[in-house]
């Protein structure tokens, strides 16, 4: 009858020829998966990749690019409209409009979520103004709010707390 071979976690036993001897395997190292961050960037930076991807709306944008875009755009909107104001102030918004929402679907996409969770609400809140504004403006001229000026305001401001949500979660790969 042949010998039994032990088999233990640290020492294997083999047979070789005539005798049997002990061999120690090396303990199994672990692995440890590390996830690779990408450094933050600074606001110079983040400045300019905010122009330099006006229209790109394909790739992803960090937390740092998001911020300081965000608070870009918000101080040059806020200072054209106190210092400027009137046709200006349009202008510089509507230039400002589509690199913004180009770094919010950016920023969706690195946090994870679909860009359609961005676009569609996005969109509802600069249509619903443009395609109800003169009924409105005329409500409002006589002291009028309707419920859904209520509604829109509403929506308005859940979607930027939304917003800012996603701009606070971090990135996924």
């Amino acid at each position: 009858m042949p010998a039994k071979k032990t088999v233990s976690k640290k020492t294997t036993q083999k047979k070789t020829g005539g005798r049997t001897t002990s061999v120690r395997r090396a303990p199994a190292r672990p692995t440890v998966a590390v996830k690779v961050r990408k450094p933050m960037i600074g606001p110079l930076r983040a400045i300019a990749n905010f122009w330099a991807r006006y229209f790109d709306f394909m790739g992803r944008s960090t937390r740092s690019e998001f911020w300081f875009g965000l608070i870009f755009t918000f101080v040059v909107n806020w200072l054209f409209m106190y210092f400027i104001g009137g046709m200006i102030t349009t202008i510089v918004s509507a230039v400002l409009f589509i690199p913004m929402m180009a770094l919010c679907v950016r920023r969706f996409r690195d946090a994870g979520l679909s860009v359609w969770l961005y676009l569609v609400p996005a969109l509802l809140i600069y249509l619903i103004p443009i395609i109800r504004g003169a009924a409105w403006y005329r409500m409002m001229a006589f002291g009028y709010v309707s419920s859904g000026m209520v509604a829109y305001s509403l929506f308005f401001v859940a979607f930027g707390i939304f917003e800012l949500v996603v701009g606070c979660l971090p990135s996924r790969n």
